[in-house]
């Protein structure tokens, strides 16, 4: 946890740290949180992902790490989000996945600049899935909805198409042999560190409570917004 943007209290940092260690510790995970005042002309995507190469967050076995950085809102500037995963987690955290995490669990908070609601939000559904205890984070009401209508739509189209092909099969079975190869067949259905500034003595061998990163790799896989 780095909260070089000072957006934080000292006894929320302390909280997250202590989950976040704590997560690290149960399953090898690692997962960084770090807030930043400067992007210094990188994107938020480019500034995570190098954060995480240069930290090496994860594993080296694994590459199991993802870099959580925000830069709050000011007002000249407009804030920005990003979640850099590395190579091992892009199964389990894709980017489209994280990309709705900043849509839903982190910008609604941002916008009432609830900093730390919002990144306990998205820490609690990124390590649910880095961990396997849910396959896909929720989606925004009219996704569900839209969702739920197609899923409808098909479920209705493969129960007609049914309908159609058992009464179909009842109608040529007066024609006797002559059909009965073709009958069958129709009746088939197939279904880095900021530059000149934060230097690698800010994170000391270890970054907040963690022991040293342990050579993680990323690949550029994750997503941002801005709000």
């Amino acid at each position: 946890m780095n909260d070089y943007a000072r957006i934080f209290t000292s006894s929320q940092i302390a909280k997250l740290e202590n989950v976040l260690v704590a997560f690290d510790d149960s399953t090898s995970n690692q997962i960084t949180v770090v807030t930043v005042k400067d992007l210094e002309g990188y994107t938020s995507m480019e500034y995570a992902t190098r954060l995480g190469l240069s930290w090496q967050v994860g594993s080296g076995d694994f590459n199991n790490g993802v870099v959580v950085l925000v830069k709050p809102k000011t007002a000249r500037e407009s804030g920005d989000v990003a979640i850099a995963v590395g190579y091992g987690l892009e199964g389990a955290i894709p980017d489209a996945y994280a990309k709705r995490i900043i849509e839903n669990e982190m910008i609604p908070h941002f916008r009432e600049n609830d900093y730390y609601g919002g990144v306990v939000s998205a820490c609690e559904v990124l390590m649910k899935l880095a961990s396997g205890e849910i396959y896909e984070p929720r989606g925004d009401d009219g996704d569900e909805a839209f969702i739920a209508l197609i899923s409808f739509l098909i479920f209705f189209g493969l129960l007609l198409l049914l309908i159609i092909v058992a009464y179909g099969g009842k109608g040529k079975g007066g024609n006797g042999g002559n059909n009965g190869g073709s009958g069958g067949g129709g009746g088939r259905v197939i279904i880095m560190p900021p530059r000149g500034g934060y230097s690698s003595g800010s994170r000391g061998g270890s970054i907040g409570g963690f022991g040293g990163f342990g050579g993680g790799s990323f690949g550029g896989g994750g997503a941002s917004g801005k709000w």
